[in-house]
């Protein structure tokens, strides 16, 4: 059988072609010292727009109506049918570049697929003839709403056909593919899936939280890990000495020094919290992040989504040091916004305000 290998005197050069096609990049001709074969460069595949305008015969109705469609919007889109009677090569017609016109021959009021007796194509066709064209786009125009909604009814059986099929994949790995599920946090959509890759890790560290707040808010950000917190203990935990007040009968509870005895209806956990430390920044960039701003919103919702409910923290908005007002009746809020000023300039930032995220809420 002839090889189909082209034809070269250099052995290694033949050796780079097996069964017809390319195999492995030869090194240097072994005749005369001359430069290797070129690899073969592969084809490009078009892209499917592109493959539209070009072979519209291969493509079904709502397939072409779908990749014609700005913002896949197939009521946006004019239809209008073709007079040819023949049977139709495929379910659409002519396309023209540019424009928001789609023709069919297998739906519509004339033509091989219109619902109108025969002869209405046939005088479509006559008036055509005569250059006018006012009959064939009136007629177009009552049925291109149907056409449109022709091809909408496609997409209750076609699950892929959704506008955005990424975003609900995203959705389903982060938890929020649910209805109405995503509208709680108080916080866009989109913004939740731009971080999906963190939120639907199962690894939750303070490096990824770090991340997704400093992308997020554009400011510097710091996980301060074991803050602590003080934690309220229901009356069946507190300690409790025997009688107490109770009477003689009464037995204490949780009263072993050392062990289990607590003073108080609460104890510290360092676990309890984190905070969330932000910034330093100017006080444009400080009042933003306070709570009641859209910023400080998104902000607690990713919190809350990638650290769970369970675990409790607190943010912390720093003011730089060379930004802090003077004391001024009426111009910030105390415990937020407000500082006690000396003569001297102050040196240390202001990041004495922390807000527990369990007195916040996203509305």
């Amino acid at each position: 059988m002839p090889s189909s290998a082209p034809p070269s005197r250099c052995a290694a050069a033949a050796g780079w072609w097996r069964n017809g096609r390319p195999a492995a990049a030869p090194g240097r001709c072994c005749e005369g010292g001359g430069m290797s074969l070129p690899p073969p460069i592969r084809p490009v595949d078009a892209a499917p727009r592109d493959r539209l305008l070009r072979e519209a015969t291969r493509f079904t109705l709502d397939q072409a109506a779908h990749l014609l469609a700005p913002g896949g919007e197939v009521m946006a889109l004019h239809y209008r049918s073709v007079l040819r009677l023949g049977y139709p090569l495929g379910e659409v017609g002519t396309l023209h570049p540019g424009s928001l016109h789609l023709a069919t021959p297998t739906f519509g009021l004339v033509g091989a697929g219109g619902v109108l007796p025969r002869h209405y194509t046939a005088l479509v066709g006559t008036e055509q003839r005569k250059r006018s064209e006012a009959l064939h786009r009136f007629l177009d125009l009552n049925a291109s709403r149907f056409t449109g909604l022709f091809v909408k009814a496609g997409e209750k059986y076609r699950p892929t056909r959704a506008p955005a099929p990424a975003e609900h994949a995203l959705a389903a790995v982060t938890g929020l593919a649910t209805p109405h599920q995503a509208g709680r946090l108080g916080v866009p959509l989109e913004t939740l899936l731009f971080h999906a890759g963190n939120l639907a890790s199962r690894s939750r560290s303070a490096a990824r939280l770090q991340a997704m707040l400093e992308e997020e808010t554009g400011v510097a950000v710091r996980i301060e890990e074991f803050a602590g917190g003080w934690l309220r203990l229901p009356k069946t935990e507190q300690t409790r000495l025997a009688g107490g007040g109770r009477g003689r009968g009464a037995t204490g509870q949780h009263a072993v020094l050392g062990q289990g005895a607590v003073a108080g209806a609460e104890t510290w956990d360092s676990q309890a919290r984190f905070t969330i430390r932000l910034g330093p920044v100017d006080l444009p960039g400080f009042e933003a992040l306070l709570p009641g701003t859209p910023r400080h919103g998104r902000i607690l919702a990713l919190a809350r989504l990638f650290a769970g409910l369970d675990t409790g923290f607190a943010i912390n908005p720093v003011l730089a040091a060379a930004s802090i007002p003077p004391l001024a009746l009426g111009r910030g809020r105390l415990g937020w916004s407000s500082w006690l000023t000396a003569p001297k300039p102050r040196r240390r930032d202001g990041g004495e305000a922390q807000f527990d995220a369990s007195l916040v809420t996203t509305r």
